[in-house]
């Protein structure tokens, strides 16, 4: 399960590789992300999913879903706002702390779905805001395909730059 994830992180470090911090933090337009800022989210969104697994772990209610079509989400074409608590910072930030946080929110996921019996996992669940209910196994691929999407707005960023 975490093997697609760790390929898709990787591949993220090699596209910003050759980035500086500047070139990172800049926008393509002013209502667009920089790469720092998707990177940033993805910090956010892996924090925010370990978080949930959690409190969704501590709770008595045993629950089986239905597999959502998460992959859906690599299509670009459809776009969904990121609510407030996962928006990225505006001002800039240096690589070193994303980097920094991003090792620990991915280590965080990993250690979560090593340390937890997968049955346990496909059990427990919280609402995902457009695929519904996904139980905690789902979440944690479902977070390879998001960085994979991002990988794509990443590429766009690059290319819109100039980069």
């Amino acid at each position: 399960m975490l093997t697609r994830n760790d390929d898709i992180r990787h591949q993220i470090w090699l596209t910003v590789s050759e980035l500086d911090e500047e070139q990172l933090n800049r926008k393509p337009a002013p209502e667009q992300w920089s790469v720092m800022q998707v990177l940033r989210h993805l910090n956010l969104m892996e924090r925010i999913i370990v978080k949930q697994a959690e409190l969704a772990l501590q709770k008595e209610q045993n629950m089986t879903v239905d597999k959502k079509p998460y992959e859906l989400s690599l299509d670009r074409s459809r776009s969904v706002d990121a609510p407030p608590h996962l928006q990225p910072p505006v001002e800039p930030e240096s690589l070193a702390d994303v980097r920094r946080d991003l090792e620990q929110s991915h280590q965080a996921l990993t250690d979560f779905a090593q340390n937890n019996d997968s049955s346990l996992l496909r059990s427990k669940s919280f609402p995902h805001p457009v695929f519904g209910e996904m139980d905690l196994a789902q979440w944690v691929d479902f977070a390879s395909y998001h960085e994979e999407r991002h990988l794509g707005q990443i590429k766009d960023i690059k290319q819109q730059l100039g980069f």
